[in-house]
């Protein structure tokens, strides 16, 4: 009996702990943390999990020895993790704890992207597991979060993002929600909506520029749509004498409107050209390519502007008033020998007979044969030095500079012409001087082309250079002549000084088609950027007191006696200075 009430109160004393109560979890990320309420008699706890339902300490996972709270980590986001917890002391292991589930969220949205459009952003992004639907959030300000951003529930990738503003950055994150809630933020991407870049420009167009040498005129369209022609910022020109052009090595003019005068290095050589269009999404893709072959010298000269190589012949008499040929060189020679004149023949062109007619270069026109300009035919002309008297002449503005209406968005070729005749004050009747009869041939415009049957007849006029002409472009405001963003003021002299193949625009002469030398320039008032461009401008045509050629000085001898009988908008000033008023609109 003794033994008997022993073990009796020995078996009532060692129970095995009860289970415990309110096993709950709270979800994390990647984790979960559970709570519970103590039972008694209990020295230790086990937790048991599962990712099905109905976890048991037999099917469960066992994770031995937790106490409350207990952060259950490693866990995989977007899952649903079950589990329950038992007591444990020296007698064994309780029953288990009521069964608690925690759903975790989704795991942020991985690579994510922001790709810019036309006023849009496409962003894309790879959901993770346990997502059933994303939030996007954008800002224009760095550091977007969701508690910052302007959320747009529901999205799916890819999302466009419509209606945004051109050239402002949107930054964006993206949060995955599934059965656990909504995720941690995905890592932050931005683009700036922007017009896409352009395609090719159109039409592209190269044709020599009338009356002038070593300079090729180009035109093009705009880009065909789904370009926009309003989006197109500007326009980059390519020059190569190679085809094929491959524009990371050529000559590159960039901000060039159409159309566009490239004043080309060496005349008889051929150029090919592309040109490309720029927006603010970039520059697009190559027009068709085309090519030119200009006239003039076939080296870089002295960059006068005067007509050499295959380009036009003198065929009326020309006085160089100051000795000074039409590439700067100094004339010491009275025939075609003296290239330093600058006129045909040149080092290059066939002088033995001289002049020169090929056959070849014939063109019939009712039965007659005329010798072409700008082929290998040469000849010249009646010219000589005249620095040793005072010249006295003739002004003759172009026609075109009134008898045309003129755009601010066009080339505007202004041209003068100092002639003189025999009898005058500078020319004395007996002095006889040839000239080659010119006639029209075929073509117009910059096509025109003209010739000779070769002989020679005594000139009825002769035309001088000098190189302290001056030509100024100002606009008037008010009445009154003011230098002006569009205008231009150079001289002859200024201009020999200027590179060939230079873009800078500079005043210079040539002989034209006609065999005659014209003062030229071409006024690129459609490449200026001023907002006032139209308007009346002032052409002032002058004569400087000096003028330096190669570092020498020299002296003008030439004086303005009379305007041409044609001439009745125009002014003389004095024997200096002369003007005409245009309207530009």
């Amino acid at each position: 009996m003794v033994t008997l009430g022993f073990l009796s109160a020995c078996g009532g004393g060692d129970d095995v702990p009860g289970a415990p109560s309110q096993l709950a979890g709270v979800a994390g990320d990647g984790q979960a943390t559970l709570t519970w309420t103590a039972a008694s008699d209990a020295d230790s706890y086990n937790l048991y999990w599962s990712n099905t339902a109905g976890v048991t300490p037999h099917t469960g996972t066992k994770i031995a020895g937790v106490t409350s709270p207990y952060d259950h980590t490693g866990l995989t986001n977007g899952l649903t993790y079950y589990y329950v917890v038992t007591a444990s002391n020296g007698e064994g292991e309780g029953s288990p704890s009521n069964e608690a589930s925690v759903t975790l969220a989704p795991s942020a949205p991985t690579t994510l992207s922001a790709v810019s459009g036309d006023h849009q952003v496409t962003v894309d992004w790879r959901g993770t597991l346990g997502t059933t639907s994303h939030n996007l959030y954008w800002s224009n300000s760095p550091g977007v979060t969701p508690g910052t951003g302007t959320k747009i529930e529901g999205v799916t990738a890819p999302f466009v993002h419509t209606g945004l503003t051109n050239g402002s950055t949107y930054y964006y994150v993206v949060t995955g929600v599934g059965a656990g809630g909504e995720s941690l933020a995905s890592e932050q991407v931005s683009a700036m909506p922007q017009v896409p870049v352009p395609g090719a420009p159109q039409s592209l167009a190269a044709v020599l520029t009338p009356e002038t040498t070593k300079s090729v005129t180009l035109q093009w369209s705009p880009p065909l749509p789904p370009t926009d022609p309003a989006d197109v910022l500007s326009y980059n020109l390519y020059r190569s004498t190679t085809p094929g052009i491959d524009v990371s090595t050529a000559d590159k003019f960039e901000g060039v409107v159409s159309p566009h005068i490239d004043v080309v290095p060496a005349g008889q050589v051929t150029y090919y050209y592309v040109v490309t269009a720029v927006t603010a999404g970039g520059e697009g893709p190559v027009s068709a390519e085309v090519s030119a072959t200009p006239r003039g010298s076939p080296g870089t000269g002295g960059g006068g502007g005067g007509d050499t190589g295959f380009g036009n012949n003198l065929s009326t008499p020309l006085v160089f008033a100051d000795g000074i040929g039409l590439l700067g060189g100094v004339i010491t020679g009275t025939d075609h020998t003296d290239l330093a004149t600058g006129l045909r023949p040149t080092a290059t062109d066939v002088t033995d007979p001289f002049p020169y007619f090929n056959v070849a270069d014939i063109h019939t026109v009712g039965g007659v044969d005329y010798y072409q300009q700008q082929t290998s035919s040469t000849w010249q002309a009646s010219w000589l030095n005249g620095k040793a008297a005072t010249q006295n002449v003739e002004v003759d503005w172009g026609d075109n500079l009134t008898s045309a209406a003129l755009s601010p968005n066009q080339v505007i070729r202004v041209e003068t012409v100092l002639r003189q005749y025999p009898g005058g004050t500078s020319w004395p009747a007996t002095e006889t001087m040839l000239a080659y009869p010119m006639t029209f041939l075929y073509g117009q415009g910059i096509n025109e082309m003209q010739g000779t049957v070769g002989t020679t007849v005594d000139a009825t006029e002769r035309r001088v250079y000098t190189v302290t002409a001056r030509l100024k472009i100002q606009k008037l405001v008010n009445g009154v002549p003011t230098d002006h963003a569009c205008g231009f003021n150079g001289s002859i002299a200024e201009g020999l000084a200027v590179p060939d193949g230079s873009q800078v625009p500079k005043y210079s002469s040539e002989i034209n088609v006609g065999g005659s030398l014209t003062y030229g320039f071409n006024w690129r008032l459609n490449q200026c950027t001023a907002g006032d461009k139209a308007g009346t401008y002032r052409i002032t045509f002058s004569l400087d007191d000096t003028a330096t050629v190669g570092g020498t000085d020299y002296t003008n001898n030439v004086l303005l006696e009379s305007l041409h009988s044609s001439e009745t908008t125009s002014t003389l000033v004095d024997s200096k200075t002369t003007y005409i008023d245009i309207g530009v609109n």
